[in-house]
């Protein structure tokens, strides 16, 4: 019967994928001609760096929200920054969605492009991030390659936020993190803070990880002080997956 419903449910969704499921939503974006190319392009240059995990993910419909944040910091002054890279997923749709190569800005990727740091991880976190580790290995590499013709891409590889000193950063219109661990993201936050320009653009990706709990109250606290000095901040929380609805 549980299976029965499931099918039902599914056959009534106008798209699904990525933990998602919609129905009476505008899909048009997923057909527009620009973004199909920009995801076939990310997808392509990631298929080397996921082969541990034995599949490529597929998700336009986050790949489309930083595409479209991404869109709306090109009209503010500052430097667009990924971290938590691996081989490109967010950035590469992006870099050919605005094609910015053409951008007078720089796009800074900072990752170890090896996994997950454990040093200095609760037994919790990690046992957990060991187990994530499983999917990832040395893509520095298959990184650089994906980025070749953008010489306004900068790869910064390094254990974030201290890997954050590695060049100068004054102004960020576009942040994007996406870490897989919330200490090393509310530390890469509070690093960056005071860079961001008024309506700067945040996406933090795995937000299900954060709410409800003490991890998501830490990092609530460190949005609430950005917006103490930044008003004009705007955040946007991601999530493949929201098993907790009501709580969010």
């Amino acid at each position: 019967m549980f299976l029965k419903n499931i099918f039902g449910l599914w056959k009534k969704l106008d798209w699904w994928g990525d933990g998602l499921g919609v129905r009476g939503k505008n899909l048009g974006f997923l057909r527009e001609p620009k973004f199909v190319e920009a995801v076939r392009f990310a997808h392509e240059g990631n298929i080397a760096g996921w082969k541990n995990a034995g599949f490529t993910p597929e998700i336009p419909w986050r790949q489309h929200v930083c595409c479209w944040a991404a869109s709306n910091a090109l009209r503010l002054e500052g430097d667009f920054v990924e971290c938590g890279v691996h081989t490109g997923l967010f950035s590469m749709a992006i870099c050919n969605y605005l094609k910015f190569e053409t951008k007078n800005r720089r796009f800074l990727l900072f990752d170890t492009f090896e996994g997950i740091p454990v040093e200095g991880l609760n037994d919790h976190d990690r046992g957990k991030a060991n187990q994530m580790n499983q999917l990832y290995s040395d893509v520095y590499e298959i990184a650089k390659q994906n980025f070749k013709n953008f010489e306004n891409v900068q790869l910064i590889k390094g254990v974030l936020p201290d890997s954050l000193n590695a060049t100068e950063i004054n102004q960020i219109a576009y942040l994007s993190i996406d870490l897989n661990n919330h200490q090393y993201e509310k530390q890469t936050i509070e690093a960056l803070w005071d860079r961001l320009v008024p309506g700067a653009m945040v996406v933090i990706d795995e937000w299900h990880e954060l709410i409800a709990n003490k991890r998501g109250v830490q990092v609530q606290l460190a949005l609430a002080r950005l917006r103490a000095f930044n008003p004009g901040l705007i955040v946007w929380g991601l999530s493949a997956t929201l098993g907790n609805l009501e709580q969010a």
